[in-house]
């Protein structure tokens, strides 16, 4: 009885640790799965918190341009209907007087010219030559005697010669050999001709005037006739601006011209009248900028100006003649930002939705945290900028 009473306290026991062996695992499972549906919940809140679309819309751009004259009065009211700038008129006539050095060199060619004997060997002919009677070596050079000579048999007679091309080939020395009369060929070895005195100035450097220089010096007298004119008259007025000088040349005179050779320095004689204008620059930058405005199309905005408006006075100092560049773009309505319109698409997705949009050239999309692919369901997480 005793075994039988020890044995079934054992299979109670046994059956005891069984059962909570049993729920123990059951626990342990709900448990487990209890965090894996609390991490995927956190996800999710995670997911739809953090995500976040940024849209940067950009517009098409393009630059417009206006450029208007407008008249200078020495009095601008503020019931004046037209649109004018003040400013005023000064004037005063200066001279000057300037020497410029000719540096610039040119190579001139000209026909060599030496000395030369006329030998005549023959026993019994009396030989007269012209002028210009030509004769020539074994090397094809030619040359032409400068006056009619006479040389009796057995004789000799000395006389000038030029050669009778340009250039440095015609500076022959006496190593030249014997020159034939070109008419006399069959007399070539009793007739003939033998450089005494080298030929020269077949070639020669010269100095020039050349335009580029000469425009420089008048360039030159121009700047310092400015120079005087703005010493003279910013004495009375501070107000003045070198730049704003407008000159007349009166009178210009040189001792020489381009093209001029042999000339080592020349003078620069010059007389001017210098109007000095001062006006009221800003209005007319002003002015301008709110004109092209005005001329900006409904449909676009004004995005900025580039850089800033350009003025020229004329040279009669009646009128200032201004321009200006702008960029715009066009305007992009609020209805077609609406968020509710991409939730959901990818980001080629909304690069094809917007882009399809008249006005728009380009779409930049960015997602956030790194996970998100697509446009979030909330509107706040939304954020959709157009771009200047």
């Amino acid at each position: 009885m005793n075994i039988i009473e020890k044995t079934q306290k054992k299979i109670e026991t046994s059956r005891k640790k069984l059962a909570k062996t049993i729920e123990l695992k059951s626990y342990r499972k709900l448990a487990v799965n209890f965090l894996i549906l609390t991490i995927n919940l956190i996800i999710i809140i995670l997911y739809f918190s953090l995500s976040q679309a940024k849209i940067m819309i950009v517009p098409a751009k393009e630059e417009i341009t206006h450029s208007m004259s407008l008249p200078i009065k020495e009095e601008v009211s503020l019931n004046d209907t037209e649109l004018a700038i003040s400013g005023n008129i000064t004037s005063t006539q200066v001279e000057d007087t300037k020497n410029f050095i000719v540096e610039s060199t040119s190579t001139v060619e000209k026909n060599a010219s030496g000395n030369i004997t006329i030998y005549n060997t023959t026993g019994d002919r009396n030989q007269i030559f012209v002028k210009e009677t030509r004769f020539q070596n074994d090397a094809g050079i030619e040359i032409k005697i400068n006056q009619r000579v006479q040389i009796p048999p057995k004789g000799q007679v000395a006389v000038q010669a030029y050669a009778s091309e340009k250039g440095k080939s015609g500076n022959i020395s006496s190593t030249s050999g014997k020159f034939q009369v070109v008419a006399l060929p069959y007399l070539k070895d009793k007739i003939y001709a033998q450089v005494d005195q080298e030929f020269t100035g077949g070639e020669s450097v010269v100095k020039v005037v050349t335009p580029t220089a000469f425009n420089n010096a008048k360039d030159a007298i121009k700047q310092s006739l400015l120079e005087k004119a703005w010493n003279i008259l910013s004495e009375s007025n501070s107000d003045i601006k070198k730049e704003n000088l407008v000159i007349e040349i009166t009178d210009l005179n040189s001792d020489a011209n381009p093209g001029d050779k042999n000339v080592d320095n020349f003078t620069l004689r010059a007389k001017a009248r210098i109007n000095s204008l001062v006006y009221d620059k800003n209005r007319a930058e002003e002015i301008i900028k709110q004109e092209l405005i005005k001329r900006i199309p409904p449909d676009k905005i004004l995005v900025d100006f580039i850089n800033e408006p350009i003025v020229n006075a004329s040279k009669d100092g009646l009128q200032v003649t201004v321009s200006a560049t702008a960029m715009v773009q066009r305007k992009v309505p609020d209805a077609i930002l609406n968020q509710e319109d991409i939730i959901g698409m990818n980001e080629e997705e909304v690069k094809e939705h917007f882009t399809q949009i008249t006005g728009i050239r380009d779409v930049q999309i960015k997602f956030w945290p790194f996970w998100v692919r697509s446009v979030p369901n909330l509107k706040d997480h939304i954020d959709i900028e157009i771009k200047k």
